[in-house]
């Protein structure tokens, strides 16, 4: 006779410091599903999916090492992204090539293996996954989110071998590498030259700052000199009037090339609006590709259009029984699994643009609050960073705009007033006392000092403490 059957859960050894929840149960629902997928994704390694091959792919890596820094304590959380850094870059071939995942992937003779190790079980590079995990949005955002300063210093000297793999051609770009599998992306109407272009140039940028910070600023200008002829050829070649479409490229015109354009900062702004049309009516990437696309809606200024697109593409998930978010849009695809680590990007984009929280220095020692709510009228989020939980809750009303932020010990918080045609401030409070009125600053609050505005924030530099800003 069986009397109970119990089960305690395994996972990733961090505790649950950071949360986000707003006024759209569907936008919470699809958080804590992107919570609940990064967890399960997380054991020795970062992996794709718990029931297939478990590997550290980079592509997923980067997404999920984004997202844990808003949901695990700032202790703990970033000590799976450190791992996989180093098994990245330890791993790299004598050509100087780098490969995921590590450890997985084809099965080999053992004596084969017993012959040459150190190939490990998968070695076949994927380019732009590659690019994407030294770049920007890989080893970059580690760094800026953990301060650890020693892992970029360790690993800087392979990142330069890698990025000295690439070379740019006679016309100015990035001359294509097919790697041994040559993927961009899930899903037809890849225009992979624009794509490319665009990762390269965020793995050079991240590259100018590795080389800064680790004392090796004899190399900036050779990866100066390769942005400035990316730059200088970009638009020329892609940009055709009304939209980002390579000349080569013979499907639909492609939704994640013309986000990337906007996420790499080589789209000029004077093509926003017809990038935000593009970005309305294209729906060819993966959920893993679709970050970046719900970036660039974000570094567009347009969060209406941002949150409108996250819940069309991601509906039907967020109304599924299933607790974890997918590889594809469906589950018809044989194969394809229902706990996929890339499909968290949401998680990332409501924290760090509709709550607005990032950091602006390493470690959070500088951040910023520059929220982007769109359509939401409230958002409650905490972010553990190293010094301390960032406590925010935010209120948007027709009339009135409210924020009450605890700032840690040792840090700074940049907080932006939202400020535009839609919502002109006359007043704005700290503490119930006045800060700010008509376009003049009043700093006799110690503490919060006025710094700048624009026509989208009014900034305050505030001290640690906890701060009640109120504008009208």
């Amino acid at each position: 006779e069986v009397i109970e059957l119990k089960y305690r859960e395994t996972g990733y050894n961090a505790e649950f410091s950071g949360s986000f929840k707003c006024d759209d149960e569907k936008l919470n629902i699809l958080y804590k599903k992107a919570v609940r997928t990064l967890y399960v994704t997380m054991r020795d390694n970062y992996m794709d999916c718990p029931d297939r091959e478990r590997a550290q792919w980079w592509g997923d890596a980067v997404n999920e090492l984004g997202e844990a820094f808003y949901v695990f304590d700032a202790e703990n959380g970033p000590k799976l992204a450190k791992k996989a850094m180093y098994e990245l870059m330890l791993w790299q071939r004598a050509d100087s090539t780098i490969y995921s995942p590590v450890p997985s992937g084809r099965v080999v003779d053992i004596e084969e293996f017993k012959k040459n190790p150190h190939e490990g079980y998968y070695d076949r590079e994927l380019p732009r996954q590659m690019l994407a995990s030294i770049g920007w949005y890989g080893f970059w955002t580690y760094y800026l989110y953990s301060g650890d300063k020693k892992t970029i210093e360790d690993l800087y000297p392979r990142v330069k071998k890698y990025l000295g793999v690439w070379k740019i051609g006679s016309d100015g770009l990035v001359i294509h590498r097919a790697g041994g599998w040559d993927w961009t992306d899930w899903g037809d109407n890849k225009d992979v030259p624009v794509i490319e272009n665009a990762f390269l140039y965020l793995a050079l940028k991240a590259g100018v700052e590795m080389a800064r910070l680790s004392g090796n600023s004899a190399d900036i200008p050779g990866y100066e000199q390769k942005m400035k002829s990316i730059e200088d050829n970009f638009n020329k070649q892609f940009w055709n009037g009304n939209k980002y479409h390579s000349p080569g490229h013979a499907g639909e015109t492609d939704d994640r090339a013309n986000a990337m354009a906007v996420v790499a900062g080589l789209a000029k702004e004077e093509y926003y609006p017809d990038i935000q049309k593009i970005l309305k009516h294209e729906f060819h990437a993966s959920p893993y590709m679709e970050k970046y696309v719900g970036e660039a809606l974000y570094l567009m200024d347009v969060p209406h259009q941002a949150i409108e697109r996250i819940k069309t593409r991601y509906m039907e998930q967020i109304d599924s029984h299933i607790t974890t978010l997918w590889e594809g849009w469906d589950l018809t695809m044989k194969g394809w699994t229902y706990n996929h680590a890339w499909s968290g990007g949401p998680l990332t984009l409501l924290c760090q643009y509709s709550a607005g929280v990032a950091p602006l220095s390493a470690g959070f020692k500088i951040f910023s609050v520059l929220p982007q709510m769109g359509p939401l009228k409230k958002i409650t989020t905490e972010v553990p960073a190293p010094d301390g939980l960032i406590s925010l809750s935010l209120t948007n009303k027709n009339d009135s705009f409210s924020m009450e932020i605890t700032v840690p010990d040792g840090t700074k918080a940049i907080l932006g007033i939202p400020s535009d045609k839609l919502f002109p401030v006359s007043v704005i409070k700290a503490n119930d006392s006045l800060i700010w009125q008509k376009g003049d600053s009043q700093n006799l609050v110690e503490g919060i000092k006025f710094l700048s505005a624009d026509n989208k924030f009014i900034k305050f530099e505030a001290y640690p403490g906890t701060w009640y800003l109120e504008a009208r």
